[in-house]
């Protein structure tokens, strides 16, 4: 028998919807979303259901004010069924939220996944691995207060592994980091000893990572399709939606599709890089941004040799894109 405690309700959640639930509302967690509606998990005759459910249009508005959206992972409140659809009464609050900026010209905020523990960065040893993209990665997580840990899939491809493990370090020397293989097995029990009863997970990488492959080992059964794999061991994109699943030993996994690019959303990029922060306190100036301002400690490390440039090069990055994106924003809001 599972319940809302298996799919991730807390007491503080417990607390808080005491008065809703008194009502006759329904507590119930999204599942998955489509473009007209959605499926819920909540708890039924002894185990938990799947139901259908819909925004209402005022509850939509609201949160559109409030610059917010539902998304898989999120808690809501439910009321009774009408015509077999629940309309949606009400958000309840997050814990955290794992976003990014949407590519294209007319850029938006776009919620990955909703009240996350732990978030599975899969990036393949091979021609997708990519430290600055996982820079990326590290800073939106340290900004949603979602633990990462790096799965490096395709661990039976790597000449280099060690070589691998070391970029891996020298961006962030204390990321949990596990070499993974489907064709051997490697890494795979550490992975599901790692989970835990009642913990959300999603998965993010970038397209043909194995993150199919790699749900159905964890699920033990093909819930997720799987493409054809390429000669240079690259698979093809199969996931289309977020999808909320129990994992049969317990836990939660948020599958979602490859994302080609990956964009900060309104982030402070130092959260992502605490090494340059923590160099950053023994700059002269306390607004120093480690160009070429005088007695910078942040470039005195980068001529020592015990800070990588190109390290310092993405820190930069990222923060002009943040600097543009607020100057883009206040822009539009004064129209």
């Amino acid at each position: 028998m599972t319940t809302l405690t298996d799919l991730g309700w807390t007491k503080p959640l417990d607390a808080g919807f005491r008065a809703l639930g008194a009502s006759g509302l329904i507590a119930a967690r999204i599942a998955v979303e489509h473009r007209r509606g959605y499926e819920m998990l909540c708890e039924g005759k002894g185990d938990l259901r799947t139901v259908s459910a819909f925004l209402p249009g005022r509850l939509r508005r609201e949160l559109g004010a409030e610059g917010e959206s539902l998304a898989v992972g999120d808690w809501v409140a439910l009321l009774p069924a009408e015509k077999g659809l629940h309309p949606i009464a009400a958000l309840l609050p997050r814990r955290s939220a794992f976003v990014r900026k949407t590519a294209g010209e007319r850029a938006v905020r776009q919620i990955v996944a909703a009240n996350l523990d732990r978030l599975f960065i899969a990036m393949a040893v091979s021609e997708d691995f990519n430290p600055r993209r996982l820079e990326r990665y590290l800073t939106a997580c340290a900004n949603a207060d979602v633990a990462p840990t790096l799965l490096l899939t395709k661990a039976d491809l790597a000449d280099d592994l060690d070589a691998r493990l070391a970029a891996v370090r020298a961006v962030a020397p204390d990321l949990p980091c596990l070499p993974l293989s489907l064709v051997t097995g490697v890494g795979l029990d550490a992975l599901r000893a790692s989970i835990h009863p009642g913990e959300t997970l999603a998965l993010v990488g970038s397209s043909g990572v194995g993150k199919s492959s790699l749900a159905n080992a964890l699920f033990g059964t093909e819930r997720q399709s799987v493409g054809a794999v390429s000669d240079h061991g690259k698979g093809r994109h199969t996931t289309t939606r977020r999808e909320l699943m129990l994992l049969p030993g317990g836990g939660v996994l948020i599958d979602t599709p490859g994302m080609r690019e990956f964009h900060l959303w309104e982030a402070e990029v130092s959260e992502g890089f605490p090494d340059i922060e923590d160099l950053g306190v023994d700059c002269r100036f306390r607004d120093c941004q480690h160009h070429q301002e005088p007695e910078c400690a942040v470039q005195a490390a980068v001529r020592a040799g015990s800070l990588d440039p190109a390290r310092l090069a993405a820190f930069h990055k990222l923060q002009d894109e943040q600097d543009q994106a607020a100057r883009t924003r206040r822009e539009k809001g004064s129209r």
